[in-house]
């Protein structure tokens, strides 16, 4: 095994380059040569891949770092991230509930995705396991492993620039991580402004907005607000700890109020492990270091959501290798202390109960199968039981809003108050929801939650909200009229 070992950080967002080597060795990690930060000279985008493969491979031959390994920052505009709550069940058997849900929750067929998921910190409503779910096409994996193949890398992970953000501001000083903690990241990304919103030390939304040169700083506060409309559980209600370029907020210890939600000012390179990058940079100087988070955050490696090989679920991945090193070294000491015949009569007993558990694992799966199905049933009962109420609007608020969704639109919530009504979802053209839920006077005070968010494939995230204007009750027939006479 190497006690050194150099990975390259390499962060496409926004349509530019940032590549960040960090040597990592038992006394830590450092930076291995100055990082490097590329605007390309073309918006075709592939040009734009054929100029930054060229500049990566130049990087690479130049620093002598051909053989190295990598890790690919996934933008947040090609990443899809969605939150769903599952019934507690076994980790093993989580991965495959989640992979059954993809279809429902991203507009993708999940044959074309990868994906992974992280549990947020404590419990939904009604116990469930609330998760953050992120998935991104295999397209765009599978072009980037070429582009680092060619330049002489070996393509090792690929981190969601969430997880990759998160990754270089933890340690002191950085992102806080206890309990009921939330924390908003935002900084530039080419022509774009990004936002990374954490609970409790956990990721929960990222979004991207496009923005023109200067406006970053307008624009990021509205869409971090946007996020925090639905904060998870473990997402406390005291201020929210705000890391972003020097300059843009002010000073360290200032509050702003901005819709609701009280953001006090942090800054994230006097303490933090990612101080090695202010004023890092080929020429000596970087125009923001906050440019090269992702980069230096997938370098470090911490693989608590990688893309390419993700694990079933990563929060309890460093407790499961202690228990097994432990159980490695139980097991050799067993070994050496007991004659061999103990020890084939031992392993004649775990192949018994090997045999057994076998036999008995199909009733486990069906008994876990029936308590989904129960727990389906529930909900659909819980549904008809609404619908079947006497004023009966509900199915009538559902059918008007079928009516008016155009086509290709998902919607991946519908939140209902009596008639005040919530939907979420991703459409080509989110602008023209709004004028078809205001047409007929059906819906009043019809307004947008949250900003209009572009993700892959010109995909717009949206949130309205309105309320529901039942249609008058129908006149009397003339018959009945004439009988009354």
């Amino acid at each position: 095994m190497k006690r050194f070992r150099t990975m390259i950080g390499i962060d496409p967002s926004g349509g530019r380059l940032a590549i960040v080597a960090v040597r990592r060795g038992v006394g830590g990690s450092s930076l291995a040569v100055p990082p490097l930060w590329h605007e390309p000279r073309t918006a075709k985008e592939s040009s734009r891949f054929e100029e930054i493969e060229g500049v990566l491979g130049e990087f690479v031959a130049r620093n002598g770092l051909v053989g190295a390994g990598a890790a690919l920052v996934l933008p947040a505009e090609r990443v899809y991230l969605a939150r769903a709550a599952f019934p507690p069940m076994k980790e093993r058997d989580l991965r495959d509930a989640v992979g059954m849900e993809l279809e429902r929750l991203f507009p993708l067929p999940p044959a074309e995705l990868r994906y992974g998921f992280r549990r947020l910190a404590g419990l939904s409503t009604g116990g469930k396991l609330p998760l953050v779910v992120a998935a991104t096409p295999s397209e765009y994996i599978d072009r980037w492993e070429e582009i680092v193949t060619r330049a002489g890398l070996t393509l090792s992970a690929a981190v969601p620039s969430a997880w990759a953000v998160g990754d270089a501001l933890s340690g002191p000083g950085g992102l806080p991580g206890e309990p009921g903690s939330t924390a908003a990241v935002l900084r530039a990304a080419g022509a774009a402004v990004e936002c990374t919103l954490f609970a409790s030390g956990e990721p929960f939304f990222c979004a991207s907005a496009p923005c023109s040169p200067g406006s970053a700083s307008g624009e990021g506060l509205p869409l971090a607000r946007g996020g925090f409309a639905d904060p998870p559980s473990s997402a406390g209600d005291g201020p929210v700890d705000l890391f972003a370029p020097q300059g843009w907020y002010g000073k360290e210890g200032d509050r702003i109020e901005d819709g609701g939600v009280v953001f006090r000012v942090r800054d994230a390179f006097d303490r933090s492990s990612a101080s090695v990058l202010s004023g890092s940079g080929e020429g000596g100087s970087t125009p923001d270091p906050f440019a090269l988070l992702g980069a230096f955050g997938a370098a470090l490696g911490e693989g608590r959501m990688d893309l390419l090989s993700p694990q079933r679920d990563g929060s309890d991945s460093r407790i499961s290798r202690a228990f097994l090193g432990a159980a490695a070294v139980a097991a050799l000491a067993f070994g050496i202390a007991w004659p061999s015949a103990v020890a084939w009569k031992a392993k004649a007993e775990l192949r018994g109960l090997d045999a057994q558990v076998a036999a008995l694992r199909p009733a486990a799966e069906q008994y876990e199968e029936t308590l989904s199905d129960l727990d389906d049933a529930q909900g659909r009962i819980a549904t008809l039981r609404e619908a079947a109420s006497p004023s009966g609007e509900t199915l009538q608020i559902l059918r008007e809003l079928t009516d008016r969704i155009p086509d290709g639109t998902w919607l991946l919530a519908v939140r209902m108050e009596g008639r005040k009504v919530d939907i979420e979802g991703l459409s080509p053209s989110a602008s023209e929801i709004f004028p078809a839920l205001t047409r007929d006077g059906r819906f009043r005070s019809v307004e947008f939650g949250a900003p209009i968010t572009r993700q892959a494939d010109n995909i717009e995230r949206f949130k309205i909200r309105g309320e529901f204007v039942p249609p008058p009750p129908p006149a009397p027939a003339a018959s009945a009229a004439g009988k009354k006479r």
